[in-house]
C-alpha cells in the first residue's frame, strides 16, 4: 500500500511539473506579438520550427535574386543554417548544403568570404561534400 501511493505522488508531482512547465512555456511564447515579425521573435526565443522558417525564407529571397540574374547575400540564411545543424534539427543539413552550393557556384556578393565559409564549414562540420565545392568555387584550394 505505501509503494502505490508512492508511485501516486511521483506521477501527480510529474503530471504538475509538466502542466505548469508547459504554461511556462506558452507565457514566453505569448510575448511575441501576433505581426509579421512573429516568426522572428520566435526564432530569436529558440524555436527550431521557426530558426527553419525564417532559415528558408532567407535562402528564398537570396535564391529568387540569383534567378533574376545577380548575386544575393546568403550571409542570413547560412547563419541559421548551421544553427540548425548545431541543434540537430533533421532538416537543417538539407538547408546547409543548398545553400554551400549556392556558395560555391558563386551567387554570394562576396566570393572570397563565401570560400572563408566553406573552408570554416569544412572544418568544423566534417561535411564529405565541401572539398568539391571549394575546389568549384576556388580550383585549388582545397587544401
Amino acid at each position: 500500500m505505501v509503494f502505490k501511493s508512492v508511485i501516486f505522488l511521483a506521477l501527480a508531482t510529474f503530471c504538475l511539473s509538466t502542466v505548469f512547465a508547459g504554461i511556462s512555456f506558452a507565457e514566453e511564447i505569448s510575448e511575441c506579438p501576433k505581426d509579421e515579425q512573429w516568426m522572428e521573435c520566435r526564432a530569436a526565443q529558440g524555436d527550431v520550427l521557426a530558426i527553419y522558417v525564417v532559415a528558408r525564407d532567407a535562402y528564398d529571397l537570396a535564391h529568387a535574386q540569383v534567378k533574376e540574374g545577380g548575386l544575393a547575400d546568403f550571409t542570413e540564411a547560412l547563419m541559421m543554417g548551421r544553427e540548425l545543424v548545431d541543434m540537430e534539427e533533421r532538416n537543417g543539413g538539407r538547408l546547409l548544403k543548398m545553400i554551400h552550393l549556392q556558395l560555391s557556384w558563386g551567387h554570394h556578393i562576396d566570393r572570397d568570404q563565401a570560400l572563408a565559409w566553406l573552408k570554416e564549414d569544412r572544418d568544423q562540420r566534417n561535411l564529405d561534400y565541401l572539398p568539391v565545392l571549394i575546389n568549384r568555387l576556388a580550383p585549388g584550394h582545397t587544401q
